[in-house]
């Protein structure tokens, strides 16, 4: 997770604009070097409340240290469109002086730390997919595959399950009470037709009843305490 992180893009491309977009949507703070930005990375900077940053630059290696050195990110994209340069600069970043906790250089698998999956959002659902550098364009395809096969009750059920987690935390003792609780919930029929036709309040009116429901029998298996019956004891002598 990068969230609260900094990261750096080196380029001010379309590419960097996706990155930007992305890292953004993992709550980043982003920093951008380059010698001119596309209009969606400058309206980003402009509507992001400080959580964008463009330095308007030429990206040397004396540069992009320097703003490694400021900010300290936790990964660096480099995308400058000059292959020599992308290989000058991800090569610096491992340097000791100029080192950057990940390096992904965009099209160049063999200088990466990492690949930046492609995200399938739905919702608050987020699904990675990386065909490990070889095909952006493979890895895009299965991305939208994948978003549609996720549908409207399963994001809605996402959401349910985070209210009645939070919810037994207070209620229920122990975590395996807590599991345990989660997924009758998420096996409930009921619950789930509910989902099913957007109907989420009353689902979540049912669940949370579920919840009182097994808040009583918790207490009163906690009152009749552990068995003691022993039969069959006998003693010596």
């Amino acid at each position: 997770m990068l969230t609260g992180e900094h990261a750096l893009i080196v380029g001010g491309g379309k590419e960097s604009e996706f990155k930007a977009l992305r890292l953004l949507d993992g709550e980043a703070k982003v920093t951008v070097v380059g010698r001119s930005f596309t209009e969606g990375l400058l309206r980003l900077a402009s509507r992001s409340r400080g959580d964008v940053s463009l330095i308007p630059a030429e990206p040397t290696k004396d540069v992009v240290l320097r703003t490694v050195r400021e900010i300290r990110p936790r990964v660096v994209f480099i995308s400058t469109g000059r292959p020599e340069l992308d290989e000058e600069l991800s090569v610096a970043m491992r340097r000791r002086d100029g080192r950057a906790a990940l390096v992904c250089v965009v099209d160049e698998p063999r200088l990466n730390d990492f690949n930046m999956p492609a995200i399938a959002r739905k919702g608050d659902v987020r699904v990675g997919v990386s065909t490990g550098g070889r095909s952006p364009a493979m890895a895009g395809a299965l991305r939208r595959k994948i978003e549609k096969i996720i549908t409207r009750q399963d994001v809605l059920q996402v959401r349910l399950q985070g209210h009645i987690r939070k919810a037994s935390q207070a209620r229920l003792r122990d975590a395996e009470s807590r599991k345990e609780f989660a997924y009758k919930v998420l096996r409930d029929k009921t619950v789930g037709a509910l989902l099913k036709k957007g109907r989420y309040a009353e689902a979540r009116r049912l669940a949370e009843k579920m919840l009182r429901e097994a808040t009583s029998s918790a207490v009163a298996r906690s009152a009749q305490g552990p068995s003691r019956k022993r039969k069959g004891v006998t003693r010596d002598g």
